[in-house]
């Protein structure tokens, strides 16, 4: 049978379900899983020993895929190599290097957003090492720090889902490769993942809204007051509600002063070019292949091991050599990398685990065959969004979120005939935008940890701005579905974000700088 009726969404209900009732992602998924596996179990008439034995081999296929197997080795070195870099000082002469450029306070913000958008292969990193790095600066400017921690959140998650050279893309391409595969559809998976960028209506708006508020004197809600505190008393924090948040295990790192900027240049050139030149490699491009066909046959994944290694040995080489940190610091900082990492690895393999169990009781299947019979096509992608935002958003995990809501809008793509980048997308999309604004998400806590910002006042602050972003996207979602295409909807989309601010400017909200602030002076 292709799915078992009603009981088919039971696995990914309990995991939804007791994902918000109890806000932890890793014992949600395992119960789902666990639930999904007994559903089988029965209806098959199978014994009930066979319920540990299936899901003992489900686990353990995890980490049989090579693809998976390429993820969670690339996901481990990474966390490694994270740690060596931030211990080496180099984020800090990074910072050194652009107060001596950054003259103005639009400087500042600008110069905030570019860092942020440059670092786009984790969120993790990005959020540490952009707010590490900017935070004195935007001190300097009368900055708020809810404004640092909202520029931080929205270059951090949002440019990680878009640029194909990251944790996330890994991630998400081994969730809808596993859906087509069990639906025997053959697909090119990078190729695929290019077609949903731009369909990617939310962090592509996310991101172009910070850039206009880097620029302009807009602010509206309560960044707005926040604003204005910072820039009339010098207060970048709200006294009231200034609250220590514990750092991460790689903040914890004692950091060399001997670092350079090349100390944290390098690495990530390396990273990032390797990581070009693998997918290019697998796809057969140097044996003659086109570049198109080899961008879309590549493994990726492999590429990003690839990449990771070469930049661990080249960092260690660099660090250890020059007297940056002995070789002892080093293999024990790469280590703290790899332990911060573990957390995500229990997500992966958990995450992979539903989707296969999903696939065994027919989730995808029972799904789509309800919504092309009820649902009109043109509500489809604004549907799968919406639930995603609000999953992710209740349970503080994007990456939760693709792996119950992969299984479900892949399926539905292929049987309503609707382009499954499309749908990806919107899975993709809607779950950032809940992990973007979601008070328990661990990016929004590192974003306030990394602007030194209390928490729940990051969370007030964004949540106007996020909003807005999200309002525009969903009509956006409707307008692609309709049109069956991803830039006309796109141009909407930045059209009704724009129209927006000019509507804002006219209710005259903005935050008018002082005079010093306004020439372009630092306070010092």
């Amino acid at each position: 049978m292709d799915h078992m009726g009603i009981w088919s969404v039971v696995p990914p209900l309990v995991a939804i379900i007791l994902a918000i009732w109890t806000k932890r992602v890793v014992l949600s998924l395992f119960v789902g899983v666990l639930v999904g596996i007994i559903i089988y179990t029965v209806a098959l008439g199978l014994p009930a020993i066979e319920v540990l034995t299936k899901l003992s081999s489900t686990l353990v296929d995890q980490f049989i895929d090579d693809w998976q197997a390429s993820v969670m080795l690339f996901t481990v070195l990474l966390g490694g190599l994270l740690g060596i870099m931030f211990s080496s000082g180099g984020s800090n002469a990074f910072g050194e290097a652009a107060t001596k450029s950054i003259k103005t306070r639009k400087g500042a913000l600008l110069g905030t957003w570019i860092f942020g958008v440059l670092i786009f292969f984790d969120d993790y990193f990005n959020t540490l090492t952009v707010g590490s790095v900017m935070r004195n600066i935007t001190d300097r400017y009368k900055i708020s720090r809810e404004k640092l921690a909202y520029i931080i959140d929205s270059t951090a998650a949002p440019i990680c889902i878009v640029v194909p050279i990251s944790t996330w893309i890994a991630y998400a391409m081994s969730l809808y490769i596993s859906e087509f595969d069990r639906l025997g559809v053959e697909i090119a998976p990078f190729e695929l993942f290019l077609r949903t960028i731009p369909y990617n209506f939310y962090p592509l708006a996310a991101i172009v809204m910070v850039l206009y508020l880097s620029l302009s004197n807009l602010e509206f809600g309560p960044m707005a007051a926040a604003e204005k505190r910072a820039l009339r008393t010098g207060q970048v924090f709200d006294e009231k509600t200034k609250a220590d948040i514990p750092g991460q295990d790689i903040t914890n790192l004692e950091v060399s002063k001997k670092g350079t900027l090349w100390d944290l240049i390098i690495p990530i050139v390396v990273l990032v070019g390797v990581t070009i030149l693998g997918i290019l490699f697998t796809g057969g491009f140097f044996d003659g292949v086109g570049f198109i066909d080899a961008v879309g046959d590549a493994d990726a994944a492999i590429a990003l091991v690839y990449a990771t290694l070469l930049a661990n040995v080249v960092g260690i080489i660099m660090y250890t050599t020059r007297g940056v940190l002995s070789l002892k610091q080093t293999m024990e900082n790469f280590l703290t990398g790899i332990k911060a990492m573990v957390p995500a690895l229990v997500i992966l393999v958990l995450a992979w685990s539903i989707g296969d169990v999903s696939g065994l009781v027919g989730t995808g299947n029972f799904v789509a065959g309800i919504v092309s019979e009820t649902l009109p096509l043109w509500i489809i992608p604004f549907a799968i969004f919406v639930v995603s935002a609000f999953m992710a958003f209740s349970t503080g995990t994007s990456w939760g979120t693709f792996a119950i809501m992969m299984p479900i809008g892949v399926p539905v793509a292929v049987v309503t005939g609707l382009d499954p980048a499309m749908c990806i997308a919107a899975v993709l999309g809607g779950a950032v935008m809940g992990d973007h604004c979601s008070p328990i998400s661990d990016t929004t806590v590192l974003s306030s940890t990394g602007a030194g910002c209390n928490h729940i006042d990051h969370v007030n602050t964004q949540l106007p701005y996020a909003l807005l972003a999200t309002v525009v996207s969903a009509i956006g979602y409707i307008l692609a579905a309709i049109m069956q295409m991803a830039i006309i909807p796109l141009i909407i989309v930045m059209v009704l974000l724009f129209a927006a601010f000019y509507v804002l400017h006219a209710r005259d909200e903005r935050v008018h700088p002082d005079e010093e602030i306004a020439k372009g002076k630092a306070v010092r």
